[in-house]
């Protein structure tokens, strides 16, 4: 049911016999038998399931609502299901007759919650029977249904020992100006469970599922929206059973439309813990809260820690990747920064820009992206003055796949060869040329740095970093060497994201980018050798792999989404680093690469708190100006347990 912080939750859209209560809570039964074999820890019916939705002035019959009675009695008798069921009845209170949800757990009722706005235009008229809740809920917070004393109206309901919670409103209760879920959201609801008879009509699906992700957004939430299916449309009216499972912005997925199927079951994994560190991290949430403090009951409800939790979906191994949308995403990211450096270029009058390119990933999409840039503010491409500046460890691949990259982009190019300047520089400082250390490598990162930055000087340009934010990260770069420039345009970009904008600009710009065919082959050609190629910084002149010294960069990029972007322990970390990676690693190498990480993201905080400018690309970043405000000098402590 949970673990980690994740809880699984479902939706069923059953088929629904309407007028007949006690034959729809059978299909129901059905539904909470494959919960518990799911081991979920909540599912939701939509509303009116109970009694069927479009049961018109049925509603009004006092048989039909004995039967609805007798209906959740059998349902509370035979629930064979261990967690949270929600469903819609119709429930008669103090005379009036309101549509509500109920919540149940084992054989008892948790709650019940009225429905706060009724339509009552276009095709739906519940004014006619029902009486909206939002009046009566603020006299009672308890009522009598079934011989037993039940909570009534503003609940959350609690999990204390998990630290989980939920709050239920009822379809247009989600769809008005202001919404119970917004006031229960901001007074600690983690999720919100709506149960809904949306009808179909054309694009109202895509108005539905935006409506829901944004709410998700909005409230920094969960959301589980369950809407009837099928089996309710009648005379003017058809369902067609969509059901939305949204976390913060994210449709984590939805039911099939129209599907006839009896049960018709949709689950997701929601992140609790997520959520609850988003809504930390938010200040706007945080001041909506302090304004929106209001009275509302806390109900308990008990959950099962599931020790053999399994995810609906595989565990995404490169989350900074984008899985779907691909081309929109690529462009969305080039044009952030190129937008950037343009305004960058524009601001300071700058006539050139100055690059070393490696023939590595990282200088091979910055020198990508200042061709588009040139392009985009009309200077000519000449005037990106680029650099091989060959160390002791250069190779003839990364070089002529250098050489290739510049002669297709028709960029101006100048070869300095750095070895005779570093072996001066060595001379200086009385450094042995044969001791080959620390020094030997980052004299080479630096000569190259001060090198670009006087030739910028000389030529009233400005020196484009390369560097990426997974670097910054592992503090894998040389301080005051590739480690500063005078924007650093990859900043905001992990390492699996640079391969990612190599790899589209290599399948989508070679011939945009290229004057002729030929050029635009070679360069196709080129970027997919780059793509291909070992990383190394290539300071050594013995073969140099980068991540077999620190390890693999998809590694470390889940690694720093899950600690940033969901603020995880190193526990659940490792936890979610087992599932994702058990085919390719073994927990021994994984627990190394962990521990690797967080040693060095520690210890190099003092190379992120002096990063020049670049463009914040995702929603976290390692600027100190931006996301990322760490003092230079905080101990680590190992917190694996």
């Amino acid at each position: 049911m949970i673990k980690n912080g994740f809880i699984k939750v479902g939706t069923s859209s059953p088929r629904v016999s309407v007028g007949n209560p006690i034959a729809n809570v059978e299909v129901m039964l059905k539904a909470l038998e494959v919960a518990k074999q799911k081991q979920l820890g909540i599912l939701v019916f939509p509303e009116l399931s109970v009694s069927g939705y479009t049961c018109g002035d049925l509603l009004l019959q006092t048989y039909l609502l004995q039967d609805v009675n007798r209906a959740i009695e059998l349902l509370l008798e035979k629930n064979p299901f261990d967690g949270i069921v929600v469903v819609g009845a119709p429930i008669s209170i103090h005379r009036n007759l309101y549509n509500c949800a109920v919540v149940i757990q084992k054989n008892e009722i948790l709650g019940i919650i009225p429905k706060y706005y009724l339509p009552n235009d276009s095709e739906f008229y519940e004014g006619r029977w029902f009486t909206r809740g939002h009046e009566i809920v603020r006299h009672f917070d308890e009522i009598n249904y079934l011989n037993r004393t039940v909570p009534f109206g503003d609940l959350i309901f609690e999990n204390e020992l998990h630290n989980v919670s939920f709050a239920v409103e009822i379809c247009l209760d989600l769809w008005v100006a202001s919404s119970p879920s917004s006031r229960l959201a901001l007074n600690g609801a983690d999720i919100i469970l709506n149960l809904s008879t949306s009808n179909e009509l054309f694009q109202k699906s895509r108005y539905r599922r935006d409506l829901v992700r944004v709410q998700s957004s909005k409230l920094v939430s969960g959301y589980v929206y369950c809407s009837s299916g099928v089996y309710e449309s009648t005379t003017d009216g058809v369902f067609s059973g969509h059901s939305i499972i949204s976390q913060i912005g994210e449709i984590l997925t939805e039911s099939e439309l129209f599907s006839r199927d009896e049960l018709n079951m949709t689950i997701a994994d929601i992140d609790v813990s997520r959520i609850q560190f988003n809504r930390r991290r938010s200040t706007p949430f945080r001041q909506s809260g302090e304004d929106n403090m209001a009275y509302v009951q806390r109900v308990p409800f008990t959950l099962v820690v599931n020790d053999e939790y399994t995810f609906e979906k595989p565990l995404d191994e490169t989350p900074f990747v984008p899985k779907v949308e691909e081309k929109e995403s690529f462009e969305e990211i080039m044009n952030i920064q190129v937008a950037g450096l343009a305004k960058r270029m524009i601001h300071t009058k700058a006539q050139t820009l100055l690059i070393g390119v490696s023939g590595g990933l990282d200088s091979t999409l910055a020198l990508l992206l200042a061709a588009k840039t040139f392009d985009l503010i009309n200077l000519p491409r000449k005037n990106i003055i680029a650099y091989t500046i060959r160390g002791f460890g250069t190779s003839n691949r990364t070089n002529t796949n250098a050489n290739n990259l510049m002669k297709t982009l028709g960029v101006t190019h100048h070869d300095i060869d750095l070895r005779e300047s570093v072996l001066s520089h060595f001379k200086t400082i009385g450094h042995d040329p044969n001791q080959v250390d620390i020094t030997y490598e980052n004299a080479q990162a630096r000569e190259r740095t001060n090198i670009l930055m006087n030739l910028a000087n000389k030529m009233n340009g400005l020196v484009l970093g390369t560097g990426n934010m997974s670097e910054l990260a592992l503090g894998w770069c040389t301080y005051n060497g590739d480690h500063m420039s005078m924007y650093a345009i990859n900043a905001g970009v992990p390492k699996t994201l640079v391969k990612f904008m190599v790899k589209q600009f290599m399948l989508l710009e070679s011939a945009t980018l290229t004057n002729n065919a030929e050029d635009a082959e070679l360069l196709q050609y080129t970027l997919a050798d780059i793509l291909d190629t070992p990383i190394s910084p290539e300071l050594l002149n013995t073969e140099q792999n980068t991540e077999e010294i620190i390890g693999k960069y998809e590694i470390h990029d889940f690694i720093l989404y899950h600690m940033l972007n969901n603020g995880d322990t190193e526990d659940r970390i490792f936890d979610l680093m087992k599932i994702a990676f058990k085919d390719d690693f073994d927990e021994e190498k994984l627990l190394e690469y962990l521990q690797i990480f967080y040693r060095r993201f520690y210890s190099q905080q003092f190379k992120r708190s002096a990063l020049p400018d670049g463009p914040k690309v995702l929603d976290i970043s390692l600027s100190p100006r931006t996301d990322w405000r760490m003092p230079s000098d905080a101990e680590y402590r190992r917190r694996l347990s």
